[in-house]
């Protein structure tokens, strides 16, 4: 079996697939809600910091006079003051002329945003004048004397935060690949030690002729009325396949003896010239019950598995011929030839219980239909006769070994296997059998079986 069949076919693979799947992608749904959650509180927390100290400038700056408050800034933050690379100020009039800028930011070369709303802090991303990546954010104030507003921005790099957002997305991203991959490990071994006993009951089920059993004290507390069932079910099927095998082939056993005692009776008689011609039927009929106890061990072996249909090519019209013999009661319409592909032997065993099941149950004065008939590159065979003691009821029973319609015949040396053997070869070909009732006439139809013709194209 494939790794994908496997895997979609068997109940191992699908919960392997459903399992690892499932974590795979209950895996990446964490990863990802968690990578996007902590990166919005890191830059978040980043916002809070820059609008806070770009409020406290802003107060601070609108307190004239406004160089002694920068002075005072870069005093109390040094950083603002030059030397360092990590907060830039600048602040523009309405004209987007410079008014006020840091140490640190000299040359005045803060980016000013556009599509500011008034009364609203705007946060961005930009280049500083480092040329390090930043997070900057504006807001508006007016001096003292002034009617227009001024745009001061706050900047400070970013590079830090970036890193330490790296270092945690590195880290989340290994946390949750190793996480994963525990669980599908976990979710292997839990799989592979909870279907053992299934496992092990199929090791037991190949076990050629032992009734398997499956481990019930291995098995978790809800499979066990499971495992007592199925092992009772396996149980009575054993014993019943056991029982019909014995019977079928004891029974064959059994007749082997006196066949080969009365052939050989037989045998003596006709070398006497005087009675030669009185045994020729008697020989013939012993050769017919041969046959029939070599079909019944042919079926045993099929039913077990031990033996397969020999199949050949053949001319089903001979074998019909040789079965209707010289009875002036049958009347059939037959092609010149019908090529199929199937065992003779078996074929014949069928055609010739069907010929007699006819003979035997159509009144003295009806005829036997037979007819063969090709449609769609399949043969069908139909044999009808006579049945005015059968009713639409009895048709299931058809088939069913020993069934007689009438106790009366229980007497006869008609056996009621006819139809039931004839049943199990069909199954055996890969065909089947089935009954009709007509204006008191039993059709029998054995088919489709397909045209040697067919199966070569």
């Amino acid at each position: 079996m494939s790794w994908r069949n496997w895997l979609l076919r068997s109940i191992h693979g699908r919960l392997l697939l459903t399992l690892c799947v499932g974590l795979s992608l209950l895996m990446a749904l964490m990863f990802v809600s968690l990578d996007y959650s902590i990166d919005r509180k890191i830059y978040q927390r980043l916002d809070d910091d820059l609008l806070q100290r770009a409020r406290g400038i802003a107060a601070l700056l609108e307190t004239p006079p406004t160089d002694v408050a920068m002075a005072r800034l870069q005093t109390l933050h040094p950083a603002y003051a030059g030397g360092g690379h990590t907060e830039f100020l600048q602040v523009w009039d309405a004209e987007r002329r410079t008014l006020v800028v840091s140490g640190s930011n000299a040359a005045g070369r803060l980016e000013l945003p556009s599509g500011m709303k008034a009364n609203q802090p705007l946060f961005y991303d930009l280049a500083l004048p480092d040329n390090h990546r930043g997070r900057a954010v504006a807001l508006r104030l007016l001096f003292p004397g002034t009617s227009e507003p001024a745009t001061l921005v706050v900047a400070e790099e970013r590079e830090h935060v970036d890193r330490f957002e790296r270092g945690v997305h590195v880290a989340l991203l290994i946390g949750v690949l190793a996480t994963a991959l525990s669980a599908a490990l976990l979710a292997i071994i839990t799989v592979r030690r909870g279907l053992r006993p299934l496992l092990r009951f199929g090791q037991v089920a190949r076990t050629p002729n032992e009734a398997p059993h499956l481990p019930q004290t291995q098995l978790p507390r809800e499979l066990t009325p499971f495992a007592e069932a199925l092992n009772g079910a396996f149980d009575r099927l054993h014993a019943g396949m056991e029982r019909e095998r014995r019977f079928s082939h004891d029974v064959a056993h059994e007749l082997r003896t006196p066949l080969a005692e009365m052939r050989a009776a037989v045998e003596l008689a006709q070398r006497d010239p005087g009675q030669a011609s009185s045994l020729d039927n008697a020989s013939a009929a012993i050769d017919r019950m041969q046959r029939c106890i070599d079909s019944l061990l042919a079926v045993s072996s099929y039913e077990s598995g031990l033996a397969q249909p020999e199949l050949e090519p053949m001319d089903l019209v001979p074998l019909l011929r040789r079965a209707m013999g010289a009875d002036a009661r049958i009347s059939a319409s037959l092609p010149a030839e019908a090529w199929v592909q199937s065992d003779p032997a078996l074929l014949e065993r069928i055609v010739d219980n069907l010929m007699l099941n006819a003979r035997e149950y159509a009144p003295v004065d009806s005829g036997i239909n037979v007819a063969l008939a090709r449609t769609q590159g399949q043969w069908h065979l139909r044999i009808g006769n006579a049945t005015p003691d059968l009713s639409e009821a009895d048709l299931p029973h058809l088939g069913q070994r020993f069934w007689r319609k009438s106790p009366a015949r229980e007497a006869t040396l008609h056996g009621g296997l006819g139809l039931a053997l004839a049943g199990t070869l069909a199954g055996v070909l890969s065909t089947e059998l089935r009954y009709e009732l007509r204006e008191g006439v039993l059709w029998v139809t054995l088919g489709p079986l397909p045209d040697i013709e067919s199966i070569e194209a």
